[in-house]
Parts: structure tokens; sequence; C-alpha cells
């Protein structure tokens, strides 16, 4: 394993920071972009999402064209799934191109997630390191079986110079085989983080300081519950305590959870947040990037910096569920689509809705209702009414079972699911069904 010798870190210009609302100086080092979480080619309850994440893209370069950073940080999930589509691939080598070519001098670092193809991701990284992009997705071994550490130590330039400001630890979502056999996830991530951190040392002029950006699940993360899109493991053997990793990172660049957040209460460990919502659980989320300044000290400055998406979440309602009558009031103010409106901005649509009693044509209706509104529709979620103290279903033998009448045992049913009696109008049908399948007997 080898590594080039870092030089001394120059001082950049003047910048400001605030503390207890008095301002003071201090020397700004380096600028990183810290992102995460893209899942370019990602589709949302059916709809396409190429525009949504083109425009992401386009807010980003814009943004490092404004902010001039010496790097950008990529935590994983570039992709959706492993075998992304073509014009999920062109999106991000046409975004890879663009960002080199607007910042002079810009280094770009990438790491994969659970979600990429390691192998895949990493396939044309000869070839983009000429062009200052470094991508790690797999973690290969020296030829006496050792994990070769140093293929991970990425030095991070000012740029246009060639003076080391930062020494960027790039770890990959790590999987059984990357660690001893027999640690956990959470052991082997930290087990990995000691190799990584040892290997440093050995190649670290004093006063560089270390970053690292990685792929896991942090304990203390705030998850929804019912968030679906996170690679979240039962018994949280995966969630990884980052008080067992070891210290001296200026910046941990986080990537995962899709909600932006310093995890547990510690400033220099961050998650970006997703590019874009992943689910309705998503809804509060604020979706963007991390400004990160380190300055001459090693000391980092993250501010997050929101990128809002080109098309919103909308819930209707916005908390609980609506009857059926209360939804079609609420679709009937929503607005109309216009004569050049092309839907690009239009929100994406769920409908929560309390059902009092099976309509099966529900569904039909309310689309039909949208079919002039200014939305993509993307589901419906239905529930029954709740009670505050349901009474105990009582126990019934299959002697009292057998002796009910089919008509008795729906109305059981129906009050035991919708707490209401079943409606006299449901009834006649019930008893015209049960008339014809007596006919046909």
């Amino acid at each position: 394993m080898s590594f080039p010798e870092l030089s001394p870190t120059p001082l950049r210009p003047v910048g400001r920071a605030w503390a207890g609302g008095l301002s003071f100086q201090r020397e700004i080092a380096m600028k990183i972009i810290h992102t995460a979480d893209w899942h370019l080619g990602n589709t949302f309850h059916g709809h396409d999402r190429h525009d949504e994440q083109a425009y992401f893209l386009d807010r980003l370069v814009d943004l490092l064209i404004e902010e001039q950073p010496d790097a950008l940080l990529v935590a994983g999930d570039v992709f959706d799934t492993s075998n992304p589509s073509a014009a999920a691939e062109r999106l991000f080598f046409d975004f890879l191109s663009r960002a080199t070519a607007e910042v002079d001098g810009l280094q770009i670092v990438v790491t994969a997630g659970n979600h990429d193809s390691a192998a895949r991701l990493e396939a044309p990284a000869t070839m983009l390191s000429t062009h200052r992009v470094f991508v790690r997705g797999t973690v290969r071994r020296t030829a006496d079986g050792e994990v070769d550490y140093g293929r991970h130590l990425i030095p991070l330039r000012l740029r246009n110079t060639d003076r080391v400001a930062a020494l960027c630890l790039a770890v990959p979502f790590l999987r059984a085989c990357d660690y001893p056999a027999g640690l956990t996830p959470s052991e082997g991530v930290a087990h990995f983080f000691r190799g990584l951190r040892q290997a440093a040392s050995a190649h670290r002029n004093a006063g560089v300081p270390l970053v690292t950006v990685a792929h896991f699940y942090a304990a203390g993360a705030d998850v929804c519950a019912d968030e679906h899109s996170e690679r979240l493991v039962v018994g949280g053997q995966e969630c990884v305590d980052v008080e067992r990793l070891p210290r001296g990172f200026s910046y941990v660049a986080l990537g995962h959870i899709h909600k932006g957040q310093a995890v547990a209460g510690r400033s220099d460990v961050r998650y970006a947040g997703s590019a874009l919502p992943m689910s309705f659980s998503e809804r509060g989320y604020r979706h963007g990037v991390v400004r990160v300044e380190i300055d001459e000290a090693g000391h980092a400055v993250a501010t997050p910096v929101e990128l809002p998406p080109l098309r919103p979440l909308l819930s209707l309602p916005r908390q609980g569920a609506a009857t059926a009558d209360e939804m079609f009031r609420a679709v009937s103010r929503l607005p109309r689509i216009g004569p050049d409106d092309d839907g690009a901005t239009w929100p994406y649509l769920e409908m929560r809705i309390v059902e009092t009693q099976p309509d099966p044509m529900l569904v039909t209706r309310l689309l039909d209702a949208l079919s002039d509104r200014a939305v993509h529709f993307c589901r419906v979620v239905r529930s029954v009414p709740t009670v505050s103290e349901p009474d105990a279903p009582a126990i019934r033998t299959t002697d009292e079972l057998a002796a009910m009448q089919p008509l008795d045992m729906a109305r059981l049913l129906f009050a035991e699911r919708y707490h209401n009696p079943m409606p006299s109008e449901l009834e006649k049908l019930f008893r015209v069904a049960e008339a014809d399948c007596h006919e046909s007997e």
C-alpha cells in the first residue's frame, strides 16, 4: 500500500462565522459540498421522474458555480437500482461532465450505496479519475489478502493547485465480505474505519484535516416509522454507533437516511438527505445538500442548503383521513389544468379516505373528478373508522357460527369492520345476491 506525502495546507481567504451573535474572523482552508441519495432512475407510484432528477442536477451545477467549492462528496445511492436505465446513467455522466467543466479544479468523490451496483458504478473509475472524479464502490484486497485501505484515501486539493488541504476517506456501503467473518454489520463498519484511520495516520502531515464520505444507517438518526425506502433491519443490527468510530475526523459526510440532519447532536456527522422525496412519509423533509467549510484548525462548519424539488408532495387531507364526501369537496378546490400547462410542476397527490361502508367504484369516481385538475395522482389510502374504546369481539363457537344465517354473519362482520350497522341498501343487495345463489343451485 502506498500513498503520496501530503503538502502543508495553505490558508484561504478570510471568511466570516457567527457565535453567540458575535462576529469573528475565520480562515477557510477548504470548502466542500456534501450530497447523497440521488436515486437516479427512480419512479414514483408509476410516474417517471427523469425531469425532476435533471432539475435537481441542474440546480446542483448552479450551486457549484456559485459556491466554487474545492470538492463535491456524493455519499452513495447514485442510482435507484443496481441495473439503472441508460437514461439514468446519462444523467449521471452528463452531470459529472458539466460540473467539472464549469468549476475549474473541482474534485468529485463518489461512493456506492446499497442501491448501487458497486462494480458497475466503479467500472469507469480509471477514466473518470483523469477528470478529477474518484469513484469507490468495491473493497479490494492486496496479494496477501488484506484490505487495500490505501485506495480509499483520496487527497483533496485546493482548486487549481497541487496543495492538499484535506484527506478524504471514501467508504462505500459495506457488505459481509468486506470485513472479518463473525462480525455484525455495525462491528464490521467500525472495524473497517479503524483500519482506514490507521492507514490515514501513517500518511498524514500535521494540520491536514480528515473528512470521510460513507453510506450506512447511523444510530440516533431520525427516520419515519413507516419509511420503506431506506434499508433498515429489524433489531438494529445494521445500526452503526458513530461513537464507536475512530475520532479525529473534521467532518463525516453520510448517505442512506433521506432526512437531512446532524446525527446524535454531532454537527460534524451529518446526512445530506435525499435529492427527492422517495415516499409520502418524506413530505415534511427539506431536500438539498450541505455546505461544509473547514478552517485552518480543522474545524468544520456545516450549513444545509435547501434545493426544493420540482414536484412537491400533496396529501389530502394534510392530517388524518377524510370521508368520501369531504374528499370530493377537497378535489373540487384543486387548481384546474391551464391551456399551456405541461404538468412539469404539478404536485404528486395521495388521498386518505376513511370508509364507512364499501364503495367499489370510489377510486373510479375520484379519478373522474381529478381528470381536469393539475395534480399527478398517486394513490388512495383507505382506512376504517376507529373508536376510542372498542368492544372486545364476542368469541363464538363453531356451533353458534353454523347456526347463523349468512345475512346475520355479514351484519356482524360489517359492524366489526366499520363500527356501524350495515345500511339497509346494502342489506337489500345482499338478499338479492343470496337469492340468486339459491336459484343457481
